[in-house]
């Protein structure tokens, strides 16, 4: 808040349109109007929550909040306008964000409601909340980076159990299978799923189906394999791809066209990484990456380079992303900050005649962010693997 030069920050939420930074802050049980707000004053953090005396109790426990104000049937409204006109703020941050859904929280009838309050005094001094949500959620301490190190870890020993010539006999093995093992793998880390159990793991063989579920498609030889997939361990997530293709029966390497395809994607996750440092904005190390499809004769992949990973498996930060302005903002164009985790995922697609569909590689690194680079968090995947 300093560092934006916001006076006070308040979040509002209740039951049925809980603000999705509410389980942070511990009011994601409140059931009436809950008004957190917090004051910046200098040297200290002054931490308020308002809220209906039955909701009390939670919140109290919780421990984050210096002064609990229960209200009965006067309502949220005086307490609220109070503090405000106490502190006289000159900005006022509210989650309201058109590029990032985390800090897009506030209702359009609970912004009314606030502007009734306030009045247009203080309605005026209204500011986005993004970059105070930003830096807190996508910038990590050195004990939650230990724990991304340790969940890294973790799932791509999985994966690479998974990928594996024990698990996938080509012509019997469906992608269900693989996945029903994967998450079997999973209980035995005592890890969950990085993103919803339906779709995570993410085991996609033959022509790519984009987000979707494993099938029933039994894995033939000739299929390149890819499986997307993170775990969520003490609440942090990750988010890895590796790809493998199955061998034909007289082959003993891929044709020269998978290879070319993969090569050009490790390439572009190299390019990628070389430009990974504070103060790049996310479009660079999009665009470093793209390049390198584009120019080995590709169609450039029709999503962003990658995107900030931590508390969730897409979290608030900057993308690396294009300048696709409706689809995705200014997010591109946010700078990259230290200790933020991203996964980096550039992809090569190829369509095929063939079976009227696009093959393609995937691959998705997890990137450290430093004081002065990056570093990866995954070892990268430099060679195919190959099921025989």
């Amino acid at each position: 808040m300093r560092n934006e030069g916001i006076d006070m920050w308040i979040v509002l939420t209740r039951e049925y349109v809980v603000d999705p930074l509410a389980k942070d802050l511990s009011a994601d049980r409140a059931v009436a109007r809950t008004a957190l707000v917090f004051i910046n004053e200098g040297n200290s953090l002054k931490r308020i929550a308002i809220c209906a005396s039955y909701d009390v109790d939670p919140i109290q426990k919780s421990g984050i909040y210096d002064t609990v104000i229960s209200y009965k049937k006067e309502g949220l409204a005086p307490h609220l306008k109070k503090i405000v006109e106490e502190k006289n703020p000159r900005k006022i941050a509210l989650n309201i964000s058109e590029d990032f859904p985390i800090a897009d929280g506030l209702s359009a009838s609970t912004l009314s409601y606030l502007k009734n309050i306030l009045g247009e005094k203080f309605a005026s001094r209204f500011v986005s909340s993004e970059n105070i949500v930003m830096a807190y959620r996508s910038q990590l301490l050195p004990e939650e980076i230990e724990i991304m190190r340790e969940a890294v870890k973790i799932t791509e020993e999985i994966i690479s159990k998974a990928l594996s010539n024990e698990v996938i006999k080509p012509g019997k093995t469906t992608e269900k299978d693989v996945a029903n093992y994967i998450k079997k793998l999973m209980r035995d880390y005592g890890v969950g799923p990085s993103w919803e159990p339906e779709s995570c793991p993410s085991v996609n063989a033959g022509i790519t189906r984009g987000h979707s579920e494993p099938s029933n498609y039994v894995i033939q030889r000739g299929d390149l394999i890819t499986i997307d997939f993170g775990i969520n361990l003490s609440g942090y997530c990750t988010d890895i791809q590796r790809t493998a293709y199955v061998l034909r029966e007289d082959e003993e390497q891929p044709p020269d066209y998978i290879l070319k395809m993969w090569e050009t994607n490790v390439k572009a996750i190299e390019e990628g990484f070389k430009k990974m440092k504070p103060g790049v904005i996310g479009f660079e190390v999009d665009s470093s990456a793209r390049a390198v499809i584009v120019n080995a004769g590709y169609e450039e992949y029709p999503h962003a380079a990658g995107h900030v990973i931590g508390y969730s498996t897409h979290e608030i930060g900057p993308l690396l992303g294009p300048n696709w302005k409706d689809r995705y903002g200014k997010r591109p164009f946010y700078k990259l900050l230290p200790n933020q985790v991203f996964a980096l995922e550039p992809s090569v697609y190829l369509y095929s005649k063939e079976r009227n569909g696009y093959l393609r590689i995937g691959l998705e690194e997890d990137v450290l962010i430093t004081e002065t680079g990056a570093e990866f968090l995954s070892t990268p995947q430099k060679e195919l693997i190959l099921i025989k």
